[in-house]
């Protein structure tokens, strides 16, 4: 193995790749957008680039930017190790005191911060950002609408007029989306690598992708049933009403329609926005039944009965929908489960039987779902699994960033053997190597399907393992996700193939 030789970095620290080296020599001249799969360095590739802009001015500043606290502390980490000693490298976040924030710009070479702080430093003048050499943004997918990224993109870009280096493992599936982070981050040049390119293999384990697909057995269909009659019944009566004309409509689609018929202000208009209403709590029970677990369903359902809206109320007038309560509760007393549960018990069991030392995560969407499923695995034989969520909602528990560190530094040292995670497990956290990648459900977004199977086969082969019911959304959202990764892949490709090009016909010029 060879390592980069750079008087900046440590030695043996940063491995020397080919695909990174060719990253960074074009990082060090245009504002670039580096697109690259979870585990393939993108944290190096900023440290290489922030070694060239120290080079070529050791008394401008660097700034690091990412979206947690945690984020901004592991960055800081990182950078501590691979850069040898003599660097001021400071963490300012909107836990420092405003009035020492000042201070800390001042003494730092590198400053790791969230944007949001560096945007308000900036506004109140606490910050100028003439005296920086290098921006880095890490997950650069965030840099659209009224994030805090395209504010400090546009303030360092005229006071600094210096580098701009973007991260991301994904940056979207749609052109329009991938234009707007280039033109908000002033990207020139677009750099990507995946896991088949030629100059990435020599570096990377092999992962295996199984979808494993259950069956809902009669009681659950039986369930399904009574709230589909409920939502087919309100989707007759709004196409008797004219309001649609397809039996097909989805949320975003009815969220649309109900803004406006908001705006005619008619009794009329009211009736069918409390409808629309009925059909969004619905579908999310069904959502719930479908891709989920009984248990979610039945938290779902005792939430509705506190609500104290004409819909709800309808709701729980409706036969169809007391007969779901009641099976409901029926199911759930007499210890029946969605059959994913019961299969990723035996998924669990049988990776942790064939290697009691390996680690295991499980993503799902909802912490009503992760509760359930950490409380099914604790009864298997040598699992120690913790749950991984987000900070607390309005209601609900949650974790502190500072409780989300301390839980996967458990998990590196072995004190849990399964992170049972929610979105927030998906993106930048330095979790330890993984064996096996769990989809409790497919996720319909490039962004974290990428960033979900990213969590495995770094310095070791690993398996990404996704539960399916047969016949539901479960399966939509696969093969959405699918699409929408091999579509992203082609649009940055061809962005990268089109500058080359054009770098190529100046060159004969």
């Amino acid at each position: 193995m060879a390592f980069v030789q750079n008087r900046w970095i440590n030695p043996d620290t940063i491995e020397s790749r080919e695909y990174q080296n060719k990253i960074v020599e074009a990082a060090k001249t245009s504002n670039t957008l580096v697109v690259l799969p979870t585990g393939l360095g993108k944290t190096p590739i900023a440290a290489l680039v922030s070694a060239h802009c120290l080079d070529r001015d050791a008394d401008k500043k660097i700034l690091f930017l990412a979206p947690t606290k945690p984020l901004v502390e592991q960055h800081k980490a990182t950078f501590e190790k691979f850069f040898k000693t003599g660097l001021e490298m400071k963490v300012i976040t909107g836990a420092s005191k405003p009035e020492e924030r000042s201070d800390l710009y001042g003494k730092a070479d590198i400053v790791f911060s969230t944007p949001q702080t560096i945007r308000n430093d900036i506004k109140t003048g606490r910050l100028s950002l003439n005296n920086y050499s290098l921006l880095i943004v890490d997950e650069a997918h965030r840099a659209v609408g009224n994030y805090a990224y395209p504010y400090v993109a546009k303030v360092f870009t005229n006071q600094a007029g210096s580098l701009i280096l973007a991260l991301t493992a994904s940056p979207g599936s749609h052109k329009l989306r991938i234009d707007e982070i280039k033109q908000k981050l002033y990207i020139r040049k677009v750099e990507i690598r995946s896991r088949e390119d030629s100059d990435v293999q020599p570096y990377i384990k092999q992962v295996k992708e199984t979808r494993v697909s259950v069956e809902l057995p009669v009681p659950l269909r039986t369930l399904h049933d009574y709230l589909k009659n409920i939502k087919s019944e309100r989707i007759k009566k709004l196409m008797g009403w004219k309001i649609i004309n397809s039996s097909y409509i989805t949320k975003t689609e009815i969220i649309k329609l109900q803004q406006e018929l908001a705006k005619k202000k008619s009794g009329f208009s009211f009736a069918a926005i409390s409808m629309l209403a009925e059909i969004l709590k619905i579908d999310h029970a069904l959502l719930l039944l479908e891709t989920q677990c009984l248990h979610s369903l039945k938290k779902y359902f005792d939430g509705l009965a506190r609500q104290e809206t004409k819909a709800v109320a309808r709701l729980l007038k409706e036969e169809n929908f007391m007969n779901a309560v009641r099976l409901t509760d029926e199911l759930i007393n007499e210890g029946a489960e969605h059959p994913k549960i019961g299969k990723l018990k035996e998924i669990v069991a049988e990776e942790i039987a064939k290697d009691k030392y390996c680690h295991i995560i499980v993503f799902a969407q909802f912490r009503d779902t992760i509760a359930k499923i950490c409380e099914s695995l604790k009864c298997i034989k040598n699992a120690a699994p913790v749950e991984f969520i987000g900070q607390a909602k309005k209601s609900g528990k949650g974790l502190s960033q500072k409780e989300q560190v301390q839980i996967i530094n458990e998990f590196k040292l072995g004190f849990y053997n399964i992170l049972v995670a929610s979105q927030v497990g998906e993106e930048g956290l330095d979790i330890t190597e993984t064996d096996v990648v769990i989809f409790y459900e497919p996720t319909p977004s490039a962004i974290r399907k990428i960033q979900r199977s990213g969590r495995t086969a770094r310095t070791r082969s690993g398996r990404v393992i996704v539960l399916m019911t047969k016949d539901t959304r479960d399966e939509a959202f696969h093969w959405s996700g699918f699409r929408k990764e091999q579509k992203m892949k082609k649009l940055v490709y061809d962005m990268q193939k089109k500058q080359q090009t054009l770098e190529d016909f100046g060159k004969e010029l």
